[in-house]
């Protein structure tokens, strides 16, 4: 073989070689070219899911509280609601002083006026009243008048005769007056008592 012959067979051998490893190269460039279209066909593929939630949810939150609703761009403007701050005032209450009362004054026991004959006789009996004040320092006790019969403390109980007098068949009454005395001033109250007057036989 000669010279000529080796430099053209070495000619052809390099030629090939270079054109193998140009479709090599070709045939990796298209791949990697084809794998990053199906990757951004995926991402794209993907992303139309957020998006289409986000355009859904955003007149949600615009209907439910328009205040909150972030301003849109274009011609639309955010609106802020007035919030109205409403104070109230109150006079302290003034009580006048309650001064003191009388929770009861009653007759405990009734009286009776005398019975029997001439020759036996029988007493009457006399009669007992019971009272109870509050707010009071001391009470007092009057009989048929304004004057002070005696004084006792804010509770007590008081055991009087009951003088009897008049026709037989009629009512003997007394009447009795309760004064409850405080430093916030006094309460009174009047009970009148009655009991049949009977008749004495003579024998």
């Amino acid at each position: 073989m000669s010279a000529q012959d080796v430099t053209s067979s070495a000619a052809r051998r390099r030629w090939f070689i270079t054109v193998l490893l140009a479709m090599v190269i070709l045939a990796v460039v298209a791949g990697i070219a084809l794998s990053r279209s199906r990757d951004t066909e995926a991402a794209t593929g993907l992303g139309t899911s957020p998006t289409a939630t986000t355009s859904l949810a955003a007149p949600s939150v615009a209907a439910s509280d328009p205040a909150s609703a972030p301003a849109a761009t274009g011609t639309q403007t955010s609106r802020s609601v007035p919030t109205h701050k409403v104070t109230t005032s109150t006079a302290p209450a003034t009580t006048a002083p309650a001064g003191p009362s009388i929770a009861y004054f009653r007759v405990a026991t009734k009286p009776s006026c005398p019975s029997g004959t001439d020759q036996v006789r029988y007493e009457g009996q006399p009669v007992v009243l019971e009272w109870k004040a509050t707010g009071a320092d001391k009470t007092t006790l009057s009989v048929d008048g304004p004057g002070i019969y005696d004084e006792y403390g804010a509770t007590g109980s008081a055991t009087l005769n009951f003088p009897c007098g008049g026709d037989p068949g009629s009512f003997q009454t007394h009447t009795y007056t309760l004064k409850a005395i405080g430093p916030d001033g006094t309460k009174s109250k009047t009970l009148t008592v009655k009991a049949k007057v009977n008749e004495i036989a003579t024998t």
